[in-house]
């Protein structure tokens, strides 16, 4: 069988390349950085992905890291509070730094060959699977954005997840292993911010009286768990349009507040698969394989990125944001609602 490389290794390329040997694909993983390391990521993995999860027989193994089910979510506006909602589907939440550890260790006894610390050219080629992270953009709409995520003990919350609406952005907690809890912010500004270094703990923190602020005010931080990104773009991208193989970050990203980043990721490796097993054993060629991957990359996630889109204008505009504020106090079922149209 022809050898397959995978050019990143987050999610979507290592659960990639388990699929891949798993099949009895010759697999070869380059990744620029080192494992373990932490990542700037909701660290919740809800929707599709946990069925692959499964299938892949990873459960088990996460359990065993202390991933944490979380079934529902709090919603809050500064001091305003929606009252607790059960998620149509349970989440699994565990930090990155031990997921993506415990993923090459399964690709390595798979028999997968990973290069770390090792940068090759992203360029498309015949063989080669692009998953090496999101598309920078410096601007969209005179807007940066930027993320920023820490660990931290000593913060209460009352659900498996909490989303924060602020004045500068919003702030997901969700409990992962070890008793902590990871605190991951996406943030807008229209010049650049040269001080995170310094400021992310008032940037994590949200406004003055807010319930955000009550929850993080006496948190005990993980310093070392600290990153940030920037050049973010959430732009929606169909495969289609690109050339090469490309999943995971490195085709698109749906904003962060569907909490659906990681299923994507996990969900692209998965849609890949099959087409590259049939390239791999000569019963395709590389650019229908392609296109293969490329049409079921685009009808599996093209729906949940526009609703994405939608809602993550009304995270920003004063107008939009009071609108599904509101639909959401009348109508108990609407974050449900959008739950499961962004996956």
């Amino acid at each position: 069988m022809k050898p397959v490389t995978i050019v990143g290794g987050g999610l979507a390329g290592l659960t990639l390349g388990l699929q891949l040997r798993q099949k009895g694909v010759p697999v070869l993983l380059h990744d620029a950085g080192t494992y373990p390391r932490h990542r700037v990521c909701g660290e919740y993995l809800s929707g599709r992905a946990l069925s692959i999860i499964e299938s892949l027989g990873l459960r088990p193994g996460l359990d065993r890291l202390g991933a944490v089910e979380s079934s529902d979510v709090l919603l809050s506006m500064g001091s305003s509070l929606l009252s607790r909602r059960t998620l149509p589907q349970p989440a699994l939440c565990l930090s990155r730094y031990e997921f993506d550890r415990f993923l090459v260790q399964e690709l390595a006894k798979a028999g997968g060959k990973i290069q770390t610390a090792h940068r090759i050219p992203a360029q498309p080629a015949e063989g080669t699977v692009l998953a090496t992270g999101r598309q920078p953009s410096a601007t969209e709409h005179g807007w940066r954005w930027f993320g920023l995520k820490a660990h931290a003990r000593n913060v209460n919350l009352e659900a498996g997840l909490e989303m924060h609406l602020s004045s500068r952005g919003y702030i997901g907690l969700c409990r992962i292993e070890n008793n902590q809890v990871n605190v991951c912010g996406l943030f807008r500004s229209r010049s650049p911010v040269r001080d995170l270094v310094t400021s992310w703990k008032d940037w994590l923190g949200g406004d003055p009286e807010s319930l955000l602020h009550k929850r993080i005010c006496h948190a005990e931080w993980d310093e070392s768990s600290f990153s940030s990104i920037a050049a973010l773009s959430l732009s929606p991208q169909r495969a289609s349009v690109h050339a090469g193989l490309r999943i995971g970050d490195a085709l698109t990203m749906i904003p962060p507040v569907t909490g659906n980043g990681m299923s994507m990721a996990i969900e692209g490796g998965e849609l890949a698969a099959s087409p590259l097993v049939e390239w791999s054993k000569n019963k395709l060629d590389w650019d229908s394989a392609v296109k293969k991957v490329a049409t079921h990359l685009d009808t599996a996630f093209a729906p949940r990125l526009r609703h994405a889109r939608w809602l993550q204008h009304a995270m920003f505009d004063p107008v939009a944001q009071s609108v599904v504020w509101n639909l959401s106090r009348i109508f108990p079922d609407f974050p449900s609602l959008l739950f499961r149209l962004t996956r």
